[in-house]
């Protein structure tokens, strides 16, 4: 099979924010996800133009440049946000600190009220300060302590652990995996929400929300030998999404996909590139059909891959993939390292036999509203100011293992030194901003009232809540732990790229 062509930035552990250049220099914004910061970058214009390069590799080189150099020095580096020149040759001349630059992502988060979520769901809430950081794993994806009072019982506590999935930036995609995934039912094979997490300054604003953790690497890097049962178990889960609720995953990958070794089934994780099927992709929305992809096909490449290790498939993006080359058989040759509880062959007509059925005998779900538990949710409400909402942490290796790290970024003594909270088990008090009675500024939360039901019979109530009253506990769990004119050339984010599996 023929690798797909396409150009990756190769920034190691940053991601690429903005970018321009002027006649002399070119200035990016590299995404420093460890301490959650974003770090101004300029070095000399590698091509001396002033105008928008007509190719992305035109950005890519010079970006490529500063994360190699900043990689050097990150650790040495100060905290906070940095700005930084480097030469031609790479080497690094000056080094400032100062504000949060202008060009940086905003931070705009929507009230809880806004989501209209069901009530059940909308009560289940922590604030960011209870949550103790445990492990990082990836971009804005912790794992997490809950405090005591939301602990499992005693006698559990390796269980109190939750994945943190977060936005310190604009949170569209936010706003829609959590109306997904608040909404979907219970299911075997899906993570879905647990709590949502609301700032602690006003404790009404949602920046993020927590699922269960599973212990277990994504299969795209553990490779254990897999079962028959699984392939099974997934075929069904992306059924259910998409013919039952009339939701896209958009990204059935290895991946996303991990193994519960308690109950020795698959997960399939990560909704933040879902959407109800025929919703037409708008701008800032967060949601619709990214190019050539869909479930069907991406369970048959993601199994093809696992099997085979066709190195042309090595970090794919699904949208490139020609399926229709993976329907030969005689294509599917095991890999001597790769382990199955069957024969190749079986794996193969079990996955092509429901490939035929969904893309041709089966049912077919052209828009949501056709699936018969399908749901519908608000369109986010544009922000009428920008929220700040500090997110910096120390980066893993300036860690101070005597202390313990709040999802806040903050050690609990530094949070409850703030809050004029000297008790030695650094109890977070209730924050000043979260308030009995609410301000204008910060308004009681309206929560939808579902009735009972599926479909488009489905009304809307508000209610009022006051997400502040409620009890407040003790932490749990201890951490393992401007510019010359300009003209702007790009602007990217870390791409979960989304393809046509049926024709």
């Amino acid at each position: 099979m023929q690798a797909p062509e396409v150009r990756v930035p190769k920034l190691g552990e940053f991601a690429l924010g903005t970018g321009w250049t002027d006649l002399k220099t070119y200035v990016v914004f590299l995404y420093d996800s460890d301490a959650r910061r974003h770090i101004k970058v300029t070095l000399p214009n590698p091509h001396g133009f002033a105008d928008e390069p007509d190719e992305d590799r035109d950005v890519f080189v010079p970006a490529e440049k500063a994360a190699a150099v900043l990689a050097k020095h990150i650790d040495s580096l100060p905290d906070g946000n940095l700005a930084i020149e480097i030469d031609e040759a790479g080497k690094l001349l000056s080094v400032s600190t100062g504000p949060r630059q202008p060009d940086c992502r905003r931070d705009h988060y929507s009230l809880l009220g806004q989501y209209q979520l069901p009530p059940p769901v909308a009560a289940r809430t922590v604030l960011r300060s209870e949550l103790t950081e445990i492990r990082r794993l990836t971009t804005s994806v912790d794992v997490v302590a809950y405090p005591p009072s939301l602990s499992p019982p005693s006698g559990q506590a390796n269980k109190n652990r939750y994945l943190f999935k977060y936005a310190t930036g604009e949170s569209a995609l936010l706003w829609k995996e959590i109306q997904i995934l608040a909404r979907l039912a219970p299911h075997p094979n899906m993570a879905l929400l647990d709590r949502l997490v609301l700032d602690e300054r006003g404790g009404s604003r949602v920046v993020g929300f927590t699922t269960r953790y599973v212990p277990s690497d994504p299969l795209q890097k553990s490779r254990v030998r897999f079962k028959l049962k699984w392939l099974r178990q997934l075929m069904q889960a992306v059924d259910d999404l998409n013919l039952k609720r009339g939701i896209i995953h958009q990204d059935v990958a290895g991946r996303n996909l991990l193994v519960d070794p308690e109950t020795d089934s698959i997960v399939l994780i990560d909704f933040d590139t879902a959407c109800r099927a025929g919703v037409k992709k708008k701008p800032g929305e967060g949601e619709g059909k990214w190019g050539e992809r869909d479930d069907v096909k991406g369970v048959l490449v993601f199994l093809y891959e696992y099997i085979t290790r066709d190195p042309a498939l090595d970090g794919y993006f699904l949208h490139l993939v020609d399926e229709k080359e993976l329907w030969d058989p005689a294509k599917w040759i095991k890999h001597p390292d790769v382990e199955l509880d069957d024969d190749v062959a079986e794996f193969y007509f079990e996955v092509m036999a429901w490939v035929r059925h969904r893309c041709r005998g089966g049912k077919q779900i052209t828009r949501y509203t056709q699936a018969p538990e399908y749901f519908d949710w608000p369109t986010r409400p544009k922000v009428d100011q920008e929220y700040r909402l500090e997110w910096e942490r120390p980066r893993s290796r300036k860690l101070d293992p005597t202390r313990r790290l709040l999802a806040t970024g903050r050690y609990a003594d530094e949070e409850a030194a703030d809050t004029g909270n000297t008790d030695p088990n650094n109890k977070v008090a209730k924050p000043n901003g979260c308030r009995a009675t609410p301000s204008p500024a910060d308004p009681p939360v309206a929560v939808a009232e579902e009735a009972p039901g599926s479909g488009s019979g489905r009304k809307l109530r508000a209610r009022q809540v006051n997400p502040c009253k409620r009890k407040q506990g003790k932490e749990g769990a201890d951490a393992e732990v401007g510019a010359p004119s300009r003209k702007r050339v790009s602007r990217h984010s870390s791409p979960a790229l989304p393809g046509k599996g049926c024709e």
